[in-house]
């Protein structure tokens, strides 16, 4: 048997170019659960229970810039300075007292009322992108379809004019391939993230001023305007929260409405099962979809001390990985795991994490899915791939496919 360290799909994983890695998953969690990646200098943990624990486990530390910056030769890490410190007040990456005051600030704009009165508009977009495909046509339905749908709502949502839109797209996408990648490839998209950064920060300086002078019905204003404990947000988490609520608003739903019609066109079998009962059916394959690609792969934290876990010495700070779309393919925890079955029930995966970091967009995330999803079935029940051999953006943070080319039938 080849050492596990020395299996070819081990290196490529830890050079980003391993395009399914669910074969990889299960030799780690079946040989060594919490492993220990030299040429990434952290571990990587693939087993449910390990996962869903560790993500609730208050020895660990959501602040995980340390994967970014050893990853930096000394000379890039000083250029690239402003980035690392302003990933670093993402939500997701800090610690109470922190986290919770940015959650409670958060919480007062971005309400489940807020959220809910989105619905029509949603649709209104979702039979808008589709008013644009033809029957018979061919196309890749991620750029038709599935990137434009929750770049437009959360664009919408923030109060980003219009023919700024693309400007800040591109240059969040420049940033998002810094905060995901990991291993020795990090390091190429540093300074091409600080750059974007900088006008993506230049941009919010301008907008968050306008709100000031005159607040609007958005999320900006919101943002700018929300309170709590007679707090609010300093100019510096005001802009990263901008950020990450941009990025983290369209990529995560994008991959999840893409790898969930992926999946429903390589079953045939689910995909005519929801046609037939859509109203019963159509969360479980939301669910489904989830669990079966993750779009966010990881979740990655740092030990605050020496501990035991997973039957392994971790030390005070190591990086460590909680692998959550290994931790969703596992077997213990999900029968017949690799099987795409729409009625799975019970369906806990971690796909939008789990304990205090718990994707703060997962209801919206699940809702757009639900449009999509409904509203694919109605108007081009016929779909089908064109390509079976689809491509994966070679990324550690996220699954995403490259494109999705279907005929609609």
């Amino acid at each position: 048997m080849i050492p596990l360290t020395e299996e070819p799909d081990y290196r490529l994983f830890c050079e980003e170019r391993l395009g399914y890695p669910y074969p990889l998953f299960d030799l780690l969690r079946a040989e060594d659960p919490v492993h220990w990646c030299a040429p990434m200098n952290l571990w990587l943990v693939t087993g449910y229970d390990d996962c869903f624990n560790g993500l609730r486990d208050d020895r660990f530390s959501s602040d995980r810039t340390d994967m970014y910056v050893q990853a930096l030769p000394d000379e890039m890490r000083e250029r690239v300075q402003p980035l690392l410190d302003h990933v670093s007040k993402w939500i997701q990456l800090t610690d109470d007292p922190v986290h919770t005051r940015l959650r409670k600030l958060v919480n007062v704009a971005f309400t489940p009322k807020m959220i809910r009165s989105l619905i029509p508009r949603i649709e209104e977009l979702v039979d808008g992108l589709l008013d644009e495909i033809k029957p018979g046509d061919s196309c890749d339905l991620i750029t038709q379809f599935c990137q434009p749908l929750p770049a437009t709502v959360i664009c919408e949502m923030l109060g980003i004019p219009v023919e700024e839109r693309d400007a800040f797209r591109v240059m969040t996408e420049r940033v998002m391939h810094f905060s995901t990648a990991g291993g020795p490839n990090l390091k190429n998209h540093a300074e091409d993230a600080a750059d974007a950064l900088g006008g993506l920060i230049f941009m919010f300086e301008r907008l968050v001023a306008e709100r000031r002078k005159s607040p609007r019905e958005d999320l900006l204003s919101a943002f700018v305007q929300a309170e709590a404990d007679g707090e609010r947000l300093s100019n510096e988490e005001l802009y990263a929260m901008c950020v990450f609520v941009f990025l983290a608003g369209h990529e995560t739903t994008t991959n999840g409405i893409a790898s969930g019609v992926m999946a429903l066109m390589q079953h045939p079998d689910q995909f005519d099962a929801l046609k037939a009962n859509v109203d019963g059916l159509v969360r479980g394959t939301v669910e489904e979809s989830l669990r079966y690609e993750s779009p966010v792969t990881r979740a990655v934290r740092k030990a605050r001390a020496d501990m035991v876990f997973g039957g392994k010495t971790i030390k005070a700070g190591q990086l460590v990985v909680f692998l959550l779309g290994a931790a969703d393919r596992d077997p213990a925890q999900f029968p017949e795991p690799d099987t795409f079955d729409i009625t799975r029930t019970p369906n806990r995966h971690v796909a939008f994490g789990f304990g205090a970091h718990f994707c703060l967009g997962a209801v919206l995330a699940r809702m757009e899915m639900e449009i999509a999803f409904r509203a694919l079935v109605r108007r081009l029940p016929n779909v089908k791939l064109t390509d079976e051999t689809l491509a994966w953006k070679p990324t550690m943070g996220i699954r995403a496919l490259v494109k999705l080319p279907v005929v609609t039938g």
